[in-house]
Order: structure tokens, then sequence, then C-alpha cells
């Protein structure tokens, strides 16, 4: 039996802790929302950190990439980024192995992508950007717009109420207290939020985290339109220490990504500097590292166990976010379902379950099992040189084939993460092109057994 009094009506207060995108999207959902629902309700998001601050307590620590599916997501909610946001609009990609490269252009003949990259704060430290950059203050400034209050304070507790009947409340401030209908956990893994609502006791268990490396180069806006042309540089070396690299133009800066496949400190982040594949071109090498921006943040490699409750929800990284890639489109479609659940089934834990736990298992982490085999056996595959580079080179050389497109545009499919990693993976390893791969895999194989090597100029 549906309990009426677990559903959103007049007056209903919606409280978000955190203002980054997944609360800033779920913000955006609920006001929508009410609207077609002909109902008024009140929708506060606390949020601590100024956006538009150039440090590391105002920055949300991500590579920042906005993938196409992203972008016509935001297009569907009306969500224009303004351009002083936009930091580079990416045109193609250059995949790197040990020995080869080959350039990625989306599969569709002569489409233009709509790939930009963007900062989440107001731009690296000591960075001196003068206008409002950050992607995480316009959003939060867009919602505020659309009729969301926005408080500049850190949340301090939550407290359930006593009754199934009653509110939550959330003490805030120096101990000021609001009451909510409905309470968004839609902090960051790198904020000591979620101990919040693991002391609350309703069985909310953090996911699991891997510490990655960001760097914020200052190269110079005329040497990064001339070295990179707007392109993002993704590396696959196949090593132990490093499950993707990448560089990505800003502006005036090069943002460098690296995900291990165990927690990256300084030594591995100098180690891939000084690479020689990454020194053609990075010439700077570590010398990059006098005048950065860096940081060390974690990234989800699980789902959270149980992030929702009567009157409770956790969104974002926090709660189901993709794996490696793609975090705030995936805190965008976590953000949705979460919304449209509490409008159309209610704020009980049974329909949070049915509404949103569930179906973002099954499009987010179940499709993250797909993502860690797609790295696993890619990985292996690059561990073998001269197997990935008689591939690579089948595919630059004989564009014209079906086995070199469809290799291509799932390599493409993978950097972007234009496809989910379950559709990569059925692409990438589909046995049709497997099979007809095998006489260059061999050939491969054949070459690294007997110590041969071909000789390729990048």
């Amino acid at each position: 039996m549906t309990d009426k009094k677990l559903f959103l009506k007049d007056d209903s207060c919606i409280a978000i802790v955190g203002g980054g995108p997944a609360g800033s999207f779920f913000a955006n959902f609920a006001l929508r929302l009410a609207r077609l629902k002909g109902i008024k309700i009140h929708v506060t998001v606390f949020e601590g950190r100024d956006f538009t601050r150039a440090d590391h307590s105002a920055c949300n620590m991500s590579v920042g990439v906005l993938s196409e599916r992203l972008m016509e997501k935001l297009d569907w909610q009306e969500i224009v980024i303004p351009q002083r946001c936009i930091q580079s609009e990416i045109q193609g990609y250059q995949f790197f192995t040990l020995d080869d490269y080959v350039s990625l252009e989306h599969p569709k003949a002569g489409h233009k992508p709509r790939i930009v990259s963007v900062f989440r704060g107001g731009g690296p430290v000591r960075s001196n950007i003068k206008e409002d950059v950050s992607f995480d203050h316009f959003l939060l400034r867009l919602v505020e717009e659309r009729g969301a209050e926005v408080m500049k304070q850190g949340v301090r507790e939550v407290v359930l109420p006593k009754h199934r009947e009653g509110k939550v409340t959330i003490i805030f401030g120096k101990g000021d207290e609001l009451e909510a209908d409905l309470v968004v956990g839609a902090f960051g893994v790198n904020t000591p939020t979620g101990d919040i609502f693991t002391k609350m006791h309703f069985g909310y268990t953090p996911p699991k985290t891997l510490k990655t490396c960001i760097v914020d180069a200052r190269l110079g806006r005329d040497f990064i339109r001339e070295n990179y042309k707007n392109n993002i540089y993704v590396f696959a070396f196949g090593t132990e220490e490093i499950e993707f690299a990448s560089l990505t133009p800003k502006g005036d800066y090069l943002t460098i990504g690296l995900v291990g496949k165990r927690d990256i400190s300084t030594p591995e982040l100098r180690k891939f500097l000084n690479h020689p594949v990454v020194k053609k071109v990075l010439p700077q090498g570590t010398e990059v590292l006098k005048d950065c921006c860096i940081c060390f943040p974690k990234i989800t490699v699980s789902p959270a166990s149980q992030p929702y409750w009567d009157r409770i929800v956790v969104v974002g990284d926090a709660g189901i976010s993709r794996s490696y890639k793609n975090g705030i489109e995936s805190a965008f479609v976590a953000s949705y379902l979460a919304a449209n659940t509490v409008f159309e089934r209610g704020l009980s834990k049974e329909a949070l379950q049915e509404g949103y736990y569930k179906p973002a298992i099954k499009l987010i982490a179940r499709d993250n099992f797909y993502g860690k085999l797609v790295f696993k056996v890619f990985g292996l595959i690059s561990s073998q040189r001269q197997v990935l580079s008689e591939r690579l080179y089948y595919a630059y050389s004989r564009r014209e084939k079906w086995i070199a497109e469809r290799f291509t545009s799932a390599l493409w499919n993978l950097v972007t993460g234009d496809s989910s990693y379950k559709e990569v993976f059925q692409e990438l390893f589909h046995p049709r092109l497997q099979f007809a791969l095998l006489p260059v895999t061999l050939e491969g194989l054949l070459r690294q057994f007997l110590g041969i090597k071909k000789e390729r100029k990048l």
C-alpha cells in the first residue's frame, strides 16, 4: 500500500547537500517536475565552497571533459554553457601505444564532435583568471536563477525523524536548522560529508575509491594550439602502474590525467612524464611540474551501499557513478532517475529502491563491470606491444576496410565515452572482428617472439 504521507506536495522542502553538478542537476529536475505537477516546492542547496576561487578547496578535481552525449542531455534541459566556461572545443583524439599512434575521429564521416574541456573551479592555483570560468559555478547559478535557494554554508549534521511521517532535520552553519521533506546527498567522495550520512546508520556505505592524479600545467595558449590542435592525447602503455593517461588542452593549460590500477602518487607521475613516448609530445617532461596545479583526487570504483532511505537519497559519485570516465554525465542520469522517482513514486525507501537504485545499478554500476573488463583485456593486449602495434597499424593504413572502421570506432567510443562500456566491449571484442584480426594478431605475436620490430615514426 502506498504511504500518501511520503509524497511531495505544496510547500514541501527539498534540501540538497552539495552544490556540484549532481546537486545542481537534481535541483533543476526537481523544479521542472514540480511545475509540471502543478505544485510549489522549496529547493535549498547547501554549498560552503566558492567555485569561482582558484584553489584546491574550490575545485571538484576532475579532468573536466564534457562528452557529446552529455552536451545533448544539457540541450534537452535548455542548459547552455557560456563561452567563457569552454576552454577548448575538442576535435579528435590521438591514441598512443609504446610503438605507434593512431588519430581517432568521429565514426560518422564529416561529423564535428561536440566535446569541450572546462575548469570545475575558478582555474588552476595561481592562475589569476579574471573571468568566471567555473563550470560548477555556472550550474549552481543557473538553478538559483530557476528558483533554488543557495545557502553558502556547509551542513554539520543530518538527523532522521523519530517517526516515518516526520521530516529530516538539517543542521548547518552555527547551529541553524531546516526541516526537509527530502534530503539529497550530492557530495563528492573527495569531501568529508560522506561521514555525516554514514553516521545516520540507515545502511549507507560510501563507494570504494582509487587515488588518481591531475596536473594543470601552464604551457601557453600558442604552444598548446600549435602542438595539440584541440586534440586530446590518450596513452595505453599496458604497464603495471597506469591504466590509462591523457593530455587535455584547456586554453593556456594542458591537463594531465592519470588513472592507475592502484593509487597514483608522485613517483608514477614523474615516471610517466619522463616516458620516451610522452616526451615526444610533451618534451618538457617533469619540468612542467615547476609551474602547475597538482592534485591526487579519488574516483569511485564501486557503487555505494544503500544510497537511499525514507526521505533520503544519495546521487553523484558518492552514490552510483560511472568508473574512470564521464562522471558528470552519470551524475545527470542518476539525478534524473532520483528526481523522477520522488515525484512519481514518492519518498519512501521502497519507492527509491525501485525507481532510482535498481535502474541506476543496471544502467551504471553493471555497465562498469564491462568497463573493468575492457580495460583489463585492453591492458593485456597493450602489454603485448607488437600485437597492439600491428592492429593499430592495420587500422591506420586500411581505413576503407570494415575491420579498421569497426576497430577505430570502438576506440573512439572507448576514449570519448559516447557508448556504454557494454557496447564498447561488444564492438571491440566481437567474434567476427577478432577472427578477422587473427592474421594481424599472429603476425604481431610472431614478431614479438622473434624480437623483430617494425620501425615507424610517430
